[in-house]
């Protein structure tokens, strides 16, 4: 992804000086572990959020220790929720590739995550970084609401929009906003700074999300998520929202039918998918979508001038327009 490569390069030593220490949190004696572990190291994301963690210190001030350290907890915190998200969707692949619960089974996944959990908090209390603990803290329960709350919604299906955005807040928003705050703190501003930096880091985590909810509307993307994948889950997204609302109250009940069916019948995901289509709900997330990218950029434009509030603006430009 040539944006986060070229960020990588701004980042330059920050960069480097991140990863050594990131490796060096997970380094263990338990053989199986170091196998998943490497194998998760091969098979590794974006890294959006430390990007996002760095450029914010740097933003401030000379990245110091505590904007690494921050980075490096941001990094193993997320890839642990990941491990347990593939248990809890029963998901075979990740990034493209099969998930650590598909090689290994899900206890090995579920115990790697806490592993990675655990690793992430002793990291914070070893470098003496514990003013983020109640960031982390509140970011991960707000996390586990969500979750669950859109899992409540699958079996009632009666989600609305209101509360899809709740919902999308704080199971992904709320990390990307946690990532750029303690950038922010790591960095000694203000608080009113660090809040900036996190409403930026929501506005912007609002648009992953829903582009991300997108692309299970497009056929053809490169995500490396299935298309119709949240559909099987029972999960109404804003483009199906949208369509919804939009139908008369025959057509609705129709599509609430395909869309009780569609764990098991591929057809029911494909009328849902060409229901949406027709009645544009891509087009209605994607201007929504639009709205919090604006936003964040707004936001950022009160920053200095310097590559790395370049960098941010062109990251959240990224969230529109991502195709993985």
């Amino acid at each position: 992804m040539t944006i986060l490569n070229d960020i990588k390069k701004l980042l330059g030593g920050d960069w480097e000086r991140f990863e050594s220490l990131f490796r060096e949190a997970l380094h263990n004696e338990v053989d199986l572990l170091n196998t998943v572990n490497n194998y998760l190291l091969e098979h590794r994301g974006k890294q959006l959020r430390p990007a996002l963690t760095l450029l914010t210190a740097n933003s401030f001030s000379a990245c110091g220790q505590p904007a690494l350290v921050a980075a490096v907890v941001v990094e193993m915190v997320h890839t642990a929720s990941l491990l347990h998200d593939d248990v809890v969707d029963n998901a075979d692949q990740r990034r493209g590739a099969a998930s650590v619960k598909r090689i290994w089974r899900s206890n090995i996944a579920v115990l790697t995550g806490d592993y990675w959990f655990a690793q992430a908090f002793q990291v914070m209390t070893k470098y003496g970084e514990t003013r983020l603990l109640p960031w982390f803290n509140a970011c991960m329960v707000a996390m586990s609401e969500g979750e669950i709350w859109q899992l409540e919604k699958a079996q009632k299906l009666d989600i609305a929009e209101e509360e899809y955005y709740q919902i999308i807040g704080r199971k992904t928003a709320c990390f990307l906003a946690l990532s750029m705050a303690c950038g922010a703190i790591a960095a000694g501003v203000e608080e009113a700074a660090v809040q900036r930096m996190y409403d930026v880091g929501y506005t912007m985590g609002m648009a992953f999300q829903i582009r991300d909810d997108i692309f299970d509307y497009e056929q053809h993307n490169q995500s490396g998520k299935p298309a119709g994948n949240d559909i099987r889950e029972r999960k109404i997204t804003l483009p199906l929202l949208h369509a919804l609302r939009q139908a008369g109250e025959k057509e609705r009940a129709e599509i609430l039918r395909h869309i009780r069916r569609a764990a098991k019948k591929t057809r029911s995901v494909t009328k849902i998918i060409e229901f949406v289509q027709r009645q544009k709900g891509q087009e209605y997330a994607e201007k929504a979508m639009l709205g919090y990218s604006a936003k964040a950029i707004a936001l950022l434009q009160e920053l200095p001038d310097t590559p790395y509030r370049t960098a941010l603006i062109e990251l959240a430009k990224f969230m529109t327009t991502r195709r993985k």
